[in-house]
Parts: C-alpha cells; sequence; structure tokens
C-alpha cells in the first residue's frame, strides 16, 4: 500500500515526518470520519507526572494534538513533578513530536487588532506564523478562546494571512464556541474560508452549545463538503469532562453529521479531556481494533 494512502490511524512517525499537507488531507478524507484530535493546554501539568500531554494524548489514541495556550515565541510545554525528579521543567515542539509521534499543531487566535490581553505569542501576526512554520508544526486551528473576542470575520483575515506565507501548513478554522462574542452558525462564510485558503471548518458538536442539534450540525458539515473542504466538529464546552456515554452520544452525532474529525478539548484534569473521555470517543468513531492499535503504535 501506498504510505499517502494510509488512513489517520495506520499512520507512523515516519509517514507525519515526510506527509504534506495535500496528501494530510487526502488521508482525512480516506478515513471516512474515523480522525479523532485531542486538546492539550500546554502551559497546565499534565495529570501525571513526568510524561507530557502530547505523549499521554497519544497514548489514549489521539490522531491530532493540538497545542492550546501555546506562545510559538517560548514554545514549552510544562512537566508535572520536575522539581521532585530532577528533571527539567518543560518539552520542547521537538521532543513533543519525537515521543508521541502524533500529528502536531497549535491553537492561534485571531484577534481584534485593538485586543491586547493576550501574549502575542499565541495571536495571529506574521511572526507568530513564521514561527509555527519554523517549529515544524503541522497545523494551525485559527479559533478563539473563552473571552478573545475573535469572530468569522477575524478568523477569515488569519487564513488569507496564513495561507499568504505558508503553501504546506493545514489550515483548521472557525469556532468550537461563543469564545467572548456568542455563538456564531452563519453558513455563508464558509465558501469565503474556502477561497481564502482553508482546509478545514470547525463547528461546535451537536449537543454541546445551545441550538445545535444532530440536524444543524449536518448542515454546517454539508456546507463545509460542498465547498471542497473537511468538516471538523468539536465539544470545546468543558463537557468532555462529563460522562462516557455523554461523549458517546456526540461522537455518533459528529459523525453521523458528516464530520471528517472529531476533536476533545481540553477541559478536564491538567489541561487535557478526561482519559476515559478520550478512549470512549476513540473506541466510538472507530471500534477496538483500530482504537487499541492506535494507542499502541508511536514508532
Amino acid at each position: 500500500m501506498n504510505k499517502m494512502k494510509k488512513r489517520i490511524f495506520d499512520l507512523t512517525k515516519e509517514d507525519i515526518t515526510k506527509i504534506s499537507r495535500r496528501d494530510l488531507v487526502d488521508c482525512i478524507r480516506h478515513s471516512e470520519g474515523r480522525s479523532m484530535m485531542v486538546e492539550n493546554v500546554v502551559s497546565a501539568e499534565p495529570p501525571f507526572d513526568l510524561v507530557s500531554g502530547a505523549e499521554i494524548a497519544a497514548s489514549l489514541g489521539a490522531d491530532f494534538i493540538t497545542l492550546n495556550c501555546l506562545d510559538v515565541f517560548d514554545p514549552k510545554a510544562n512537566v508535572n513533578g520536575a522539581a521532585n525528579h530532577q528533571v527539567k521543567e518543560y518539552f520542547t515542539i521537538e521532543e513533543l513530536k519525537e515521543l508521541s509521534g502524533r500529528i502536531i499543531g497549535c491553537n492561534l487566535e485571531p484577534v481584534p487588532h485593538d485586543f491586547s490581553n493576550i501574549a502575542i505569542g499565541r495571536s495571529v501576526t506574521r511572526e507568530t506564523v513564521e514561527e509555527v512554520v519554523r517549529l515544524g508544526l503541522k497545523y494551525v486551528m485559527l479559533t478563539g478562546n473563552p473571552g478573545m473576542q475573535v469572530s468569522q470575520e477575524t478568523i477569515l483575515d488569519a487564513i488569507r494571512l496564513v495561507r499568504e506565507i505558508s503553501d504546506d501548513l493545514l489550515i483548521i478554522a472557525g469556532k468550537m464556541h461563543g469564545g467572548g462574542i456568542g455563538n456564531d452558525y452563519n453558513l455563508d462564510i464558509v465558501k469565503d474560508f474556502s477561497s481564502a485558503g482553508a482546509d478545514i471548518v470547525m463547528f461546535p458538536a451537536p449537543y454541546t452549545t445551545p441550538g445545535v442539534t444532530p440536524e444543524i450540525a449536518y448542515q454546517m458539515m454539508s456546507a463545509v463538503h460542498e465547498n471542497n473542504m473537511l468538516g471538523l466538529l468539536a465539544i470545546g464546552t468543558s463537557q468532555e469532562g462529563a460522562g462516557e456515554q455523554y461523549i458517546e452520544k456526540v461522537t455518533m452525532a459528529s459523525k453521523a453529521a458528516g464530520a471528517d474529525i472529531v476533536h476533545i478539548g481540553d477541559g478536564g484534569y491538567g489541561g487535557l479531556a478526561v482519559p476515559e473521555n478520550i478512549i470512549r470517543m476513540g473506541m466510538t468513531i472507530r471500534g477496538r481494533r483500530h482504537q487499541f492499535k492506535r494507542m499502541a503504535n508511536r514508532r
């Protein structure tokens, strides 16, 4: 089998090192809704000592690991228990890529020009995007954490800037929750995201924000696919810390709605979702065979 015809959960670390943006898009599409993204707040201390959040996410079956609250000008992932064990207090991006063996990207927040309550290294500027490329991250997620005043319009401007700087950086764009200005389910802008150069558009998963039913999520994913992009449905409302039955319900509804990637946020313990919930999501979208294989393979 041509390695770039592999499904996402079959990729090895070597595949990921070499894969291009366009091959990655094809790989996700070929996986038929069985791709899982796990978010990780790198400024938090992971729930277990001496291992990175990225390693934990990989061990639980993540295909994509999104580093949240990463300052690209001071890129560190904190360690739990470093002082007690006389090890350094953080992992580098290169170490995260090597130790996890997974596709790693980061959030950059397209805040309004007059918004200053954020470190420059976490926002979208020409310099931060260039640094993401230099760090060798595979993708950038253009979205907003709560209170950051990010809108679909600021995201659209950010897509244009990123694509101007890099043709090989995968762009994921959209909102998983209100992000400080309220929820926005306007689908008219999807075609503009496509024209600007986005690869994947993100919306809230069913049952995560007010009014997003499975039917609405299907409309969202249909609009994305009609514009020749992939769709991601996200749990970003701290419900990633709810029960496993809820996670299973949202995951099934997301896949049925047409999501190419399902996402689970970082609102559990130590900058990650509840470990059992990550496993349950992976088990639900791809079954035990592929889930356990994904958990085991980081070579």
